[in-house]
């Protein structure tokens, strides 16, 4: 029986020698290290790091990014305005119970043309006549829809040939107050209670677009995380590529494999380069999907900043049961989308009370109560009139109702129809809101198991890789096999860290759903 040949006795003992590089000597894990493994020097620098002396680096925690978003994101800086402008709605409507003060002041001539008067046979003389008149006062609109007016109207007139003066000093003052239609605290004070029920919708919409802001930083932070780690996963694969290659160029100077043979490794090491072009390029736009969240453009230099995740990824799930039906309790009473549509609600429930309200008869109480005096000079007019030597006062009532009245009955039609439906979107809301968490636990649940299956499928794949090793060292197998268990390894690794990734953001998605998610934590 006759040996080896020597060409193959050489070309094995240069694959031994290869085979035992420090690359193909340890499993992958030790070759990189696990996803969100927090050890610097265990770890393959990322390429775009060594723009380093050109470009500042930032380090952000994913707190870190929540608390610079929330001050500096643009589309936030303009939300926060429109609570501002509903406040100012409130202002608006409290000031119709402010008091006014008003005045007026005139003078007017008059001449009446001669007259002949038939029964007497007397011609009356052309009369001339001015007047000088003014007058000051001070009303207000009260609670109860009543309003009062206090005013002072003092008059000088001038008449005849001679210039004869007369003065009038008169102090009145008047209370309505409707009885039915427009009457009473509930009724005049709803303006009052409609505005703050819009500011409180607008408050709480503004509330719901931070936690949307906030949860797309939180998608953007984990999404450059994983951009960065699946990096090092493929240049990984491309390392063993690249070593594969090299033990086929060894045999083929050896003579123990054909020229032609390095072709399939050429192509392999070619895809995997294309595949960390790719990631490297996915590592720029995930980091300018997380600048646009986090900067407000005020420095240009902000789009020249790399932006370096350091929240760890690695991640083991706990073994919690989950209660969903506390944690929709629990969304009930925090999401601000339910509270502006309970706010909402409120408000057509306002408008209903109005609606009705309009729909009565309309009944006035008047009381009216004046003291005049009237001389020959002012001072003696307004001592009359303000020691009240010749008041007058009166009470009467105001009675109206429109035949059929359909305007006003219409409206409150309406306004009951606006109630239902605002009842029938809240508990719609709720639904949604019930379905939401659910989904969320579901999904929590769902990648706690992914995370552990993922992980024995690396443990296994890093196994079989190191397996297919041993063969190839002893010729069993075939650099083919090799390249397939490297390529199911990069596959698991890069599942594994997608499973992570997305659980770290559906920890945020519950909080999310809950109405609890906040840039403080």
């Amino acid at each position: 029986m006759q040996g080896p040949d020597p060409r193959s006795r050489v070309a094995l003992a240069i694959l031994t020698g290869v085979l035992a590089h420090p690359l193909f000597a340890q499993p992958l894990s030790a070759q990189q290290g696990q996803p969100g493994d927090q050890q610097p020097e265990a770890r393959v620098p990322v390429d775009v790091d060594a723009e380093q002396h050109m470009r500042p680096v930032q380090e952000l925690s994913l707190e870190q990014a929540l608390r610079l978003g929330r001050r500096q994101n643009v589309g936030l800086r303009a939300a926060e305005l429109l609570p501002e402008q509903a406040r100012m709605d409130v202002i608006f409507a409290e000031a119709g119970f402010e008091p006014e003060l008003y005045g007026s002041a005139g003078y007017a001539e008059s001449v009446s043309p001669q007259r002949f008067l038939q029964t007497t046979g007397v011609t009356l003389p052309s009369f001339k006549s001015t007047t000088m008149d003014a007058q000051v006062g001070w009303r207000q609109r009260v609670a109860t829809g009543g309003l009062f007016d206090l005013a002072y109207q003092p008059t000088r007139f001038v008449s005849g040939q001679f210039g004869t003066k007369q003065f009038t000093s008169i102090w009145s003052a008047s209370f309505r107050q409707p009885l039915l239609r427009a009457g009473w605290t509930d009724y005049n004070l709803a303006p009052i209670d409609s505005a703050r029920f819009r500011l409180n919708q607008t408050s709480q919409q503004f509330e719901r677009v931070v936690q949307d802001t906030l949860l797309q930083i939180v998608q953007a932070y984990w999404e450059l995380a994983f951009a960065r780690e699946n990096w090092r996963v493929v240049s990984s694969a491309l390392a063993v590529a690249q070593e594969q290659l090299r033990i086929t160029d060894q045999r083929i100077r050896v003579e123990a494999l054909a020229p032609r043979d390095r072709i399939a490794d050429e192509a392999e090491v070619a895809r995997r380069r294309e595949e960390q072009i790719v990631a490297q390029n996915t590592i720029r736009d995930r980091e300018d999907d997380l600048r646009r969240q986090l900067f407000d453009g005020g420095d240009p230099m902000a789009w020249r900043v790399n932006l370096r995740p350091v929240s760890e990824i690695e991640i083991t799930p706990p073994d919690i049961d989950r209660s969903f039906e506390e944690l929709v309790e629990v969304a009930v009473k925090f999401r601000p989308d339910v509270k502006s549509q309970e706010s909402l609600l409120s408000e057509a429930e306002v408008a209903l009370l109005q609606a009705e309200r309009d729909s009565l008869p309309k009944l006035d109480l008047i009381g009216a109560y004046s003291s005049d005096g009237v001389r020959n000079n002012f001072t003696s007019s307004f001592t009359d009139a303000w020691q009240q030597q010749f008041p007058d006062w009166s009470v009467r009532l105001e009675f109206a109702v429109p035949i059929g009245n359909h305007a006003a009955r219409s409206r409150e039609q309406r306004a009951k129809l606006e109630v239902e439906r605002q009842n029938r979107v809240l508990h719609g809301l709720i639904l949604d809101v019930t379905k939401q968490v659910r989904e969320a636990v579901r999904s929590l649940d769902t990648l706690t198991q992914s995370i552990r299956a993922s992980r024995e499928s690396v443990r296994l794949a890093e196994s079989n890789l190191e397996t297919e090793q041993v063969k190839l060292r002893v010729g069993a197998s075939t650099a083919f096999e090799v390249q397939r268990r490297n390529q199911e390894l990069r596959e698991a690794r890069s599942r594994l860290l997608r499973n992570q990734i997305d659980y770290r953001v559906a920890e945020s998605r519950l909080l999310y759903a809950q109405g609890l998610l906040r840039a403080d934590g």
